[in-house]
């Protein structure tokens, strides 16, 4: 398989290449000693002397013997899947070529193969930057961070229960929150709000995905009790007031699992309009 290489011109990333191409490149003085460049295997850009010669120079050590056939040895802390990470990159750049700076993404993913700006995040890392980020609704999160969050506030929700069972005898079972469990649900609704509005930035999409929810859900109830009414006011009110409970609760169900679908999806591998 040809090796593609990539080379920074001012604030655009030019390529894919070939090595024969970016030799003719060389000799025109479009690429010289110091232009960074890119190819899949490194970690990220490097300045062009160190794999082409140049007038005077050697090439550095950063090019390794070609092998016919074979991909590029991964460098050191690399993730084993780099090659569909760079896939990943360079079909970001293809959709959005309007929206990013296209030089950036590939410096900007991290070892993780994220986006730098929303790394992966171990348990107590997430729970500490989500406590942390309390009211920030701008930026973006990863994956890891919002599901670790929804984790601690079900573990939370967990201990508080039983300390409720336990000091003020309110049953497991019951509907009604004891006093601890209800003052931890108020405590974490905000960062748990603003954690899913950064995890829709992460993806590309606006937090109003889950504001306009809530605001709906609002004018929702109020308009539903206007109809619930009025069904009972026409000669089938049961069979209409179970209709207008069915269609609420498609409607209902389908956003959870467009939600879902969100709160599962892989972050840009680049920067996007929210970071």
């Amino acid at each position: 398989m040809a090796v593609r290489w990539y080379y920074v011109q001012g604030d655009a990333r030019i390529g894919p290449v070939t090595q024969d191409e970016m030799t003719r490149l060389i000799g025109q003085g479009v690429v010289d000693a110091q232009t960074l460049v890119w190819r899949q295997g490194l970690q990220g850009w490097e300045t062009a002397e160190r794999h082409f010669s140049f007038p005077g120079r050697q090439p550095g050590p950063g090019q390794p013997p070609e092998v016919p056939g074979s991909q590029p040895p991964e460098p050191p802390g690399r993730p084993s899947d780099a090659n569909g990470m760079s896939q990943r990159a360079e079909r970001y750049l293809r959709d959005r070529p309007q929206q990013v700076p296209a030089a950036a993404v590939l410096h900007d993913i991290g070892p993780d193969g994220l986006y730098r700006g929303a790394p992966a995040r171990g348990f107590g890392e997430a729970v500490s930057v989500c406590l942390r980020r309390y009211f920030t609704f701008s930026g973006r999160a990863s994956r890891s961070e919002y599901w670790y969050f929804v984790l601690f506030t079900m573990l939370l929700g967990i201990v508080t229960g039983l300390l409720d069972a336990v000091y003020f005898s309110v049953p497991m079972s019951d509907d009604d929150l004891g006093p601890l469990n209800a003052i931890t649900s108020l405590a974490v609704f905000i960062p748990m709000l603003s954690v899913t509005w950064r995890r829709l930035h992460d993806i590309g999409r606006s937090g109003w995905w889950v504001g306009g929810f809530i605001l709906g859900m609002i004018a929702w109830t109020f308009l539903m009790m206007l109809f619930m009414g009025a069904a009972f006011l026409t000669t089938d009110p049961i069979g209409n007031a179970l209709a207008l409970m069915l269609l609420s609760g498609a409607a209902f169900l389908i956003y959870v699992i467009v939600m879902l679908a969100f709160m599962c999806t892989r972050g840009d591998p680049g920067p996007n309009r929210y970071g």
